[in-house]
């Protein structure tokens, strides 16, 4: 680009030694600017946005600008180094070639701002990019704030439901020991039963006997007496029988009734087993469900030390873009100041040359007025030598006055002094632009190392801002795949808790009651349990007192009709 012509006139065999590129390193402003990119020229704030697929390919083309912007300032190096060359070699060297170089220098000193301008734009750039950085971060810090809300609830949930286990538990305990008294009092119905069966099975067999002592004992009175008497107490036997039957068929109700319970309470009791098999499958799901909270837990203080971690980077990244900022405007302040001192050296440049053409011009002078004097002895010489000529005496001599000699010889000294003087003054300035030249030169030397330190620092953050971005990208995806699998296991926990917790209500004994039937002449109260489980109690029947006092009425008869 810029060393274009360079080449040419180095391959060419006719170049001279002092011959200087003077092509602009640009064709026009649309070249600078299809070159650098049209954000190095734009003064406008990009849009947030994310990064794009395509945006390796424009940090590729990026590179390649500033490839292109490197080797154009090396072929302007090269090309000072060349200016220097011909400076040293034919220091009075024509004016048109000096103001090419100059325009070169200042077409090479805008392209060096239009990079520094473009450095700042990615910059600007990599700003953006950590402010988008950010508010991913803050987004996560709000995922994490309610996943942790999510895991509250969840040991709510588990607290709860340990407790309605600790319920269930115990009502489970207090059936049982329900039941065991209902057994209990079953069996002593079932042995007081047995022991009036065998009263009333020895009470007959002692009637039975009197009556056949009697029927030996024949007596007519006797008979009538104890016809009548045997009729009443007949009479008494089948109101007894009666009795009995109905007791009996009473006892078969409460049996019925009994039995009927007890069958109701083993279903409760395999109601409260299969209840006592669920509260173990809640057991188990209760530990599964704390141990996966457990594991939730764990994975969640990964993902905080990972987003730590991340944080601290981000910090890391402002901190360093910060200090990129910081010496891009140290570099732009220092550029401002060497664009400051280019342009009073370009003044002290043009009032250099002004001292060197007007020293220039008085050095010819001083030659011109050295060739008059020298013009002058040659005439004065001449004369003399013709006077010799002409004069044919032996030993003459040409005389001119002391005045005339010592004027000619002021004359002539004060010529050489002059042209000396004027020489070294030019001389001494000449100096001087070539030392202001290399000051330049060393100035524009600095600020291409600079600009080089600024290149390689925005490389390096572009580095730290994609590797940044990819550990957001890795901690992003972790955790919504976390997320996920968390609300896939809350949902399963959550419908399997229900559906357990929805059959165990189903068939709890907190809504499940026993219902007696009431027996005939007999009573029944209920005592209720702390869990509304009601406990049957038996009171005694009344029917029972009436046949106890029926037989005391009947042995006493017939031991009054013995004794008669």
């Amino acid at each position: 680009m810029v060393a274009k012509d360079y080449n040419k006139t180095k391959g060419s065999a006719k170049a001279e030694v002092g011959e200087i590129d003077t092509s602009a390193p640009f064709q026009s402003v649309k070249d600078a600017v299809s070159l650098f990119g049209e954000g190095a020229f734009s003064g406008e704030k990009p849009a947030i946005r994310k990064a794009k697929p395509q945006s390796a390919e424009k940090l590729k083309s990026i590179n390649e600008s500033k490839d292109s912007a490197i080797r154009a300032t090396e072929a302007a190096k090269h090309q000072t180094k060349q200016f220097a060359e011909a400076n040293n070699a034919n220091s009075t060297g024509s004016d048109g070639s000096a103001n090419v170089d100059r325009e070169t220098a200042r077409a090479e000193y805008a392209a060096a701002v239009s990079e520094l301008d473009a450095a700042k734009q990615e910059l600007r750039k990599i700003r953006q990019e950590y402010d988008a950085s950010i508010e991913a971060k803050v987004s996560a810090t709000k995922q994490a704030a309610e996943s942790e809300k999510a895991t509250k609830a969840n040991i709510e949930k588990v607290g709860e439901l340990s407790k309605e286990i600790v319920g269930v538990q115990d009502s489970i305990q207090q059936v049982k020991l329900a039941n065991a008294h209902t057994k209990e009092e079953e069996a002593m119905i079932c042995a007081d039963k047995d022991k009036q069966k065998l009263s009333y099975k020895t009470r007959l067999e002692e009637l039975a006997q009197k009556l056949l002592a009697l029927k030996k004992d024949i007596d007519p009175e006797l008979v009538k007496n104890l016809e009548t008497q045997l009729g009443g107490t007949l009479s008494e036997i089948e109101a007894l029988r009666n009795e009995m039957e109905k007791t009996r068929a009473a006892d078969l109700d409460s049996v019925k009734t009994v039995a009927s319970e007890l069958d109701s309470a083993k279903e409760s009791l395999h109601k409260e087993a299969e209840t006592e098999s669920i509260a173990g499958d809640l057991h188990v799901k209760l530990r599964k469900a704390k141990s996966e909270l457990e594991e939730a837990l764990v994975g969640e203080a990964k993902a905080r030390g990972a987003s730590d971690e991340m944080v601290a980077t981000i910090h890391q990244l402002v901190l360093e873009s910060q200090n990129a900022k910081h010496e891009a405007e140290e570099v732009k302040q220092q550029a401002e100041e060497l664009k400051r001192e280019a342009e009073a050296t370009k003044i002290e440049l043009e009032a250099a040359e002004k001292k060197l053409k007007v020293a220039i011009s008085e050095a010819e002078e001083a030659k011109a007025a050295e060739a008059r004097a020298l013009d002058q002895i040659k005439m004065l010489s001449e004369k003399t030598d013709a006077a010799r000529a002409s004069t044919s005496e032996p030993g003459a001599q040409i005389t001119i006055s002391k005045d005339e000699f010592e004027s000619l010889s002021r004359k002539v000294e004060e010529s050489e002094k002059l042209a000396e003087m004027k020489v070294a003054a030019a001389m001494a300035q000449v100096e001087a632009v070539k030392a202001s030249e290399n000051e330049a030169l060393k100035r524009l030397e600095a600020t291409q190392k600079e600009i080089e330190d600024m290149k390689a620092a925005t490389q390096e953050a572009l580095k730290k801002a994609e590797m940044s971005e990819a550990a957001k990208k890795a901690v992003e995806g972790e955790l919504r795949r976390w997320r996920e699998r968390e609300q896939k296991k809350a949902v399963e926990a959550a419908s399997r808790i229900l559906s357990d917790s929805g059959k165990s209500f189903e068939s709890s004994p907190r809504n499940y009651q026993i219902q007696r039937q009431k027996p005939q002449q007999t009573e029944t109260s209920f005592e209720s349990s702390p869990h509304n489980y009601q406990i049957p109690k038996q009171i005694p029947q009344e029917t029972k007192v009436m046949e106890t006092r029926k037989l005391e009425k009947a042995k006493t008869s017939s031991q009054e009709s013995t004794n008669a």
